[in-house]
């Protein structure tokens, strides 16, 4: 007899793999880099490639779409962020983190498994630094709520 807890939240699993994906885990080259490089873990044969799946890879890709300038992706020109051109326009400083967060909630949006974002938050990490760590609050296609730390925005 198999547990009705466990299947349900084997299905929820699955559900979650097949709506937003799987792939290999990726981590900062170093801690304030933004190069990204795929993780080893101990596996039953010796190391493999670490793998992200769920709620965890949509975070990931999202990450990675912020670290991707608008255009560059041949497969994809709309794919990625256009910060970059926020930070070089000469836009008003005082409108610059606002036109940052625009930009995250563009990039964001874009992605076919979210549903609606409900909230991007961008705090100085320090006052006067013009360094922001960027919080979105969002909608997935499956109806869930999902509160992502997508890393920092440095607007120097």
């Amino acid at each position: 007899m198999s547990d009705a807890t466990g299947d349900a939240r084997d299905l929820r699993e699955d559900l979650l793999v097949r709506y937003f994906g799987k792939s290999l885990q990726l981590t900062k080259v170093a801690p304030d880099s933004l190069g990204l490089d795929v993780v080893f873990e101990s596996g039953p044969s010796g190391r493999r490639l670490a793998m992200v799946a769920g709620g965890d890879n949509l975070g990931q890709d999202l990450r990675v779409a912020l670290l991707t300038a608008t255009g560059t992706d041949v497969f994809n020109v709309a794919f990625g962020f256009d910060g970059l051109r926020v930070l070089t326009e000469g836009i008003e400083p005082a409108l610059v983190p606002e036109m940052l967060r625009l930009s995250v909630l563009k990039t964001v949006a874009l992605d076919p498994r979210i549903r609606r974002v409900l909230d991007v938050r961008m705090a100085e990490t320090e006052p006067g630094s013009r360094r922001w760590e960027v919080t979105v609050e969002l909608q997935t296609v499956l109806g869930e709520v999902l509160g992502l730390v997508l890393g920092t925005v440095n607007g120097r």
